[in-house]
């Protein structure tokens, strides 16, 4: 079973479809774009897409929220963990050995403040991460070192010198994992959610009305967020998450009554929590 990623290999990506799917015999795909991973799966060239969704520090990832609303894919597992990054370097070095350290842009923001204290350290942006750290394990060089989480310095054999060197060590990121069909988790599983997206009519107390018909079947909303549509100006699609299963007869009582409000209704199905393994188990 092939299942494509957005990032390089050692990515949290790839590491969020590793432990989604542990029990299962996958290939790992890695795609340069969330685009990229909603076309491999449409296309059936991959039978799962694993992307960031959300960060507890920068909410909801509006480049997927636009991409949902554009095709027909769904949820189907989601995972959620706190991504950890180290500084590493080869096996035998120590971090008071370290002169130069390569990275990922984003991964030396998300480390900024462990960077600016190291004043005799060159610092370099690298943007194909799987390329220099085989660059760096190649060269063997333990004057230089990386930044990257536990699931890449695994893969790539490096030596973790400094670890939870990121800026803040209580942020959660959340990996979504979907599908070209829509799939309902198994029924020994209790706590699932569904997953929507909606565009309301333009008229007073439409957003209270249609949040109304989950109230009204005791249904418990757990995310709403609004993101402007391209397709009118001036018009905003919702995405709400629920408790329960898309097929429950509540559910689909509320769904009923919440077309009765909307212009436009998209299922993104229901799906279940994957815990994280622990990293090094």
């Amino acid at each position: 079973m092939k299942i494509a990623f957005h990032g390089q290999r050692g990515s949290y990506a790839e590491a969020a479809a590793a432990w989604m799917y542990a029990n299962e015999d996958i290939a790992t795909v890695p795609c340069p774009s969330t685009q990229a991973v909603v076309d491999a799966v449409l296309d059936g060239s991959c039978q799962y897409g694993v992307i960031r969704v959300e960060s507890s520090d920068w909410g909801a990832n509006y480049e997927v929220m636009n991409l949902l609303r554009a095709t027909r894919v769904y949820y189907v597992r989601d995972i959620r963990f706190h991504e950890r990054y180290n500084l590493a370097g080869q096996q035998g070095t120590h971090p008071e050995n370290i002169k130069r350290i390569y990275a990922h842009p984003a991964i030396l923001y998300l480390t900024s403040n462990y960077m600016s204290r190291l004043a005799s350290v060159e610092i370099s942006a690298r943007y194909d991460s799987a390329e220099y750290l085989a660059d760096l394990l190649r060269r063997g060089d333990k004057h230089e070192g990386t930044v990257c989480g536990d699931f890449a310095a695994g893969i790539f054999g490096l030596r973790v010198l400094q670890p939870g060197i990121e800026n803040s060590t209580e942020s959660m990121t959340r990996f979504i994992s979907l599908s070209a069909q829509k799939e309902s988790p198994p029924p020994e599983v209790a706590d699932v959610s569904t997953a929507m997206l909606f565009e309301l009519k333009h008229r007073p107390g439409a957003l209270m009305e249609a949040l109304a018909a989950f109230k009204d079947q005791q249904i418990n909303i757990t995310s709403v967020v609004a993101r402007p549509t391209r397709a009118s100006k001036w018009d905003y699609a919702t995405y709400v998450e629920v408790a329960g299963r898309y097929d429950d007869e509540r559910l689909r009582v509320a769904l009923a009554d919440l077309r009765e409000h909307t212009t436009y209704l998209q299922l993104l199905g229901s799906f279940n929590s994957i815990e994280p393994r622990v990293p090094g188990s």
